[in-house]
């Protein structure tokens, strides 16, 4: 269908109408109604040039490629969903941590206790915490298929821990291979 066939379509004319009936209009109608008529079909113009001009942007605008998230954006996410489901904990966060850690996981609670995956989704416990996530710093090794990631961890208001974790790209998913708390206290005093 051609661009303009379907631009009369949009304004319900049928192409070949157009040209007939402005013939018509000419060879029957006094001056004075050709004005009138010559007016209606500046109008129609009008109106098939913005049908077009909307048409137009819309196609642009929908072609628009959809900003792509870095992998630093996709690990903070993760990181985030990972946690939201740690403290809701249903039988779909089970599945959604199974798949974020890696088989050979190897996790170091705050108290240094070692866990491997299996002891560490049998730790998991629902809560009521709230645990928010800030001061993230990324880097990426191996050509970007491998990353070491640290953050603050905020339980119920209150800075709580810091955590580092090692992620590894698998294809296109990135899993967790390590994790490592550390809770965050006041420093020694000082002699």
């Amino acid at each position: 269908m051609s661009f303009s066939s379907s631009l009369f379509r949009l304004i319900d004319i049928p192409p070949s109408g157009v040209i007939s009936s402005a013939a018509t209009i000419f060879k029957s109608h006094p001056t004075q109604a050709m004005k009138g008529d010559i007016e209606n079909m500046r109008q129609l113009t009008r109106m098939g040039v913005l049908a077009v001009f909307v048409a137009v942007a819309s196609s642009i605008a929908y072609a628009q490629p959809k900003a792509k998230m870095t992998d630093e954006q996709a690990l903070i996410a993760l990181d985030k969903q990972w946690t939201a489901a740690e403290l809701r904990l249903n039988d779909d966060d089970r599945k959604t941590i199974d798949g974020i850690v890696a088989a050979e996981y190897t996790g170091i609670t705050p108290f240094g206790q070692i866990m491997n995956k299996a002891q560490y989704m049998a730790d998991l416990k629902h809560t009521e915490d709230t645990d928010v996530a800030d001061e993230y710093v990324v880097h990426f090794f191996d050509g970007g298929k491998l990353a070491v990631m640290s953050h603050r961890g905020t339980v119920n208001g209150k800075p709580t821990y810091r955590s580092t974790h090692v992620w590894v790209k698998r294809g296109n998913t990135w899993q967790l291979i390590q994790n490592h708390v550390s809770n965050i206290s006041e420093p020694p005093a000082t002699p």
